[in-house]
């Protein structure tokens, strides 16, 4: 069986607890996110990734905020349609 990683930027597709992992920075730890928010960014490595390792009701948990590891992944600015 395939285990789903994520990455920074992606939309988090089901609320729960997801394991952390980084460069050699950090060890691994675990963070909750919500459905439909973005996956964070760590503020030290750009190869970090997401792994759910337990889905949680959304109405169970804070939504995430920034913290000294990880911080909350800027929403991308619109696109705009080039005139023709």
């Amino acid at each position: 069986m395939k285990i789903l990683t994520f990455r920074p930027g992606d939309i988090v597709p089901q609320s729960g607890i997801y394991r952390v992992e980084h460069d050699a920075h950090r060890l691994m730890h675990e963070c909750t996110l919500v459905k439909d928010t973005r996956f964070p960014k760590c503020r030290k490595c750009a190869s970090v990734r997401f792994e759910l390792l337990r889905s949680v009701n959304s109405w169970k948990i804070l939504p995430f905020r920034s913290s000294a590891i990880l911080e909350e992944f800027a929403e991308l600015p619109p696109r705009r349609n080039k005139a023709v």
